[in-house]
């Protein structure tokens, strides 16, 4: 069980550890192509049931992770099964995976990843062997944005500082059309609450607040994460390390809320931050989340003091990749797009 945040290359480790033991760079078509690999990585929120269940070969749709362990290697060698954010298990696919954990086929490898593994049953866990996969620093993932993935120098730099160690969350922004842009977009509205007291929290709940589903939640998680490392930023000034905020265009307002707010307010801001992250993570609504949240931090004594406007309070960055024209549909993907 590989165990480490989101975006830091989990999936990526495992496929590779895949890709390791297969042999699969010999297979025409690659890992990909080869037969003794099956992968759960899709974005479905959950994994149900039916597929880990063993259903035969009368079974339809896509082999369970059960009907593939009950047939022999293609190749007659190893076979590896990665389960990707094992912690959208249900209860009752989490039951059945049990069972096969305990007792594997023989030439079988079970990798599972997990950025919450609080949210699996301890049954799997102590089963598994665990690795953790710590954040990389930023001056590492900015040479491998540069060199690997070709990344202009300023580009880079700022898509590693703002990473928080995760290169999977480096790569996207750097590389995803608008998402660099969204996250300054997010800080700036964030800075645009403060002095607004009641009535502007709740008003920019609203207008912030993404919509319910996996869309929404995943961009209210983004949104929460940028401000979160905003707040850290504060934090780390207001106790002199000085050396260490990642958002430095923002170095005015950040110096600004640091001299006004006492440290134990801001350690407490933080705290308001990391909740709101989990609770949006166990589905509640981002519309009631942000209000309760933006009431806390910015109608509560002693508030954030306001900034400037927006476009002053900060430096120029460097700009990612511009957004695509927004389209009135949007044509459903056959296959779901896999995180790496």
């Amino acid at each position: 069980m590989l165990i480490g945040p989101e975006g830091v290359g989990k999936t990526a480790l495992a496929l590779a550890v895949a890709n390791a033991a297969l042999s699969a760079h010999t297979w025409p078509g690659g890992l990909a192509a080869h037969p003794d690999v099956w992968i759960e990585d899709s974005d479905a929120e959950r994994i149900p049931l039916a597929r880990v269940r063993y259903r035969g070969r009368g079974g339809d749709g896509e082999l369970s992770l059960q009907d593939f362990l009950s047939m022999r290697p293609y190749a007659g060698g190893d076979r590896v099964a990665v389960i990707g954010r094992a912690d959208r298990l249900t209860e009752e696919a989490a039951n059945c995976l049990l069972k096969t954990i305990e007792e594997p086929p023989p030439a079988t490898h079970l990798i599972l990843t997990t950025a919450f593994v609080e949210r699996l049953p301890a049954t799997i866990v102590s089963r598994c062997q665990t690795y953790s996969c710590a954040p990389v620093t930023a001056s590492v993932i900015s040479e491998w944005l540069g060199t690997t993935h070709g990344i202009s120098d300023g580009l880079a730099s700022s898509a590693a500082a703002l990473s928080s160690g995760r290169p999977g969350r480096a790569l996207r922004l750097a590389t995803e059309p608008g998402m660099l842009d969204a996250e300054v977009a997010a800080i700036d509205a964030f800075i645009a609450i403060a002095g607004t007291g009641t009535a502007g929290a709740l008003r920019a709940a609203g207008a912030l607040a993404p919509a319910q589903g996996g869309e929404g939640r995943e961009r209210a998680l983004a949104q929460i994460a940028a401000w979160t490392s905003f707040i850290r930023d504060v934090a780390c000034v207001a106790n002199c390390a000085i050396e260490l905020p990642v958002w430095r265009a923002y170095h005015t307002v950040i110096e600004h809320w640091a001299r006004v707010l006492p440290a134990e307010r801001v350690t407490g801001m933080l705290g308001r931050l990391v909740e709101s992250t989990e609770q949006v993570t166990q589905y509640a609504a981002p519309r009631l989340t942000y209000e309760v949240l933006f009431l806390d931090l910015f109608a509560t004594a002693p508030a954030p003091p306001p900034a400037a406007a927006a476009d002053d309070a900060r430096e120029a960055m460097p700009a990612g990749p511009a957004a695509a024209p927004e389209r009135v549909a949007k044509p459903r993907q056959a296959a779901a797009k896999r995180r790496r």
